[in-house]
């Protein structure tokens, strides 16, 4: 028993400190014997617990992947129309997102490589908000609350400005200590989505 729990400490700080590298060089920029000595083991360590790089990366991205928000509490703790409903979505996903900045640069760095592994972190954490979006513009569009527009495009139009929110703020340690704050920021990016589809801004 203590053996295995060994193992699995050892395989949690393997993907703490691979973590932080694969966020500032990407999964080709650094190789396994700098990961092994990040990590402070041999490579054959190394391999023991990740057959390969790519399995470590893959490991480390579902790790963080499955970190999802809960948005019981935003839909129901306030006006429930969607901007409101949407706003408060937002502010409980970047909130959670900045909380570790290694995971933005991730992300980041996945998109910048084309690396395929990056779809499932794409889909698994923004898949509560973009649902959201898409299934309410597709109501309104049905009930001409809205012009017809393309759904999926106003839905990855919102996610780049979101992102742009999150790298402000989880890159900029000015901004996360006496700035703004992310409210502020989430309701600047959600007003020019709105204007966009044509929907009445939130009130400041």
């Amino acid at each position: 028993m203590r053996l295995k729990l060994k193992a699995r400490q050892r395989r949690a700080e393997i993907m703490e400190h691979s973590k932080g590298l694969f966020a500032r060089l990407g999964l080709h920029g650094v190789s396994v014997n700098e990961i092994a000595e990040a990590c402070k083991v041999s490579p054959a360590v190394l391999y023991q617990h990740f057959r390969s790089k790519e399995a470590l990366y893959e490991e480390v991205i579902n790790d963080l992947a499955c970190e999802r928000e809960d948005y019981v509490d935003a839909v129901l703790s306030g006006p429930s129309d969607f901007a409101n409903v949407l706003y408060r979505m937002t502010v409980i996903f970047v909130k959670g997102r900045i909380r570790d900045a290694d995971s933005v640069r991730i992300e980041l760095r996945s998109l910048i490589d084309g690396d395929e592994i990056q779809e499932k972190f794409f889909s698994n954490h923004w898949k509560g908000l973009a649902e959201y979006i898409e299934l309410s513009l597709q109501e309104m569009k049905e009930t001409g609350t809205i012009e017809s527009i393309d759904t999926r495009l106003a839905v990855l139009s919102y996610i780049a400005l979101v992102r742009q929110v999150m790298i402000t703020l989880s890159l900029d340690e000015q901004e996360m200590n006496g700035g703004a704050g992310v409210e502020y920021y989430v309701k600047g990016v959600l007003n020019i989505f709105l204007r966009g589809i044509e929907l009445p801004a939130l009130d400041w």
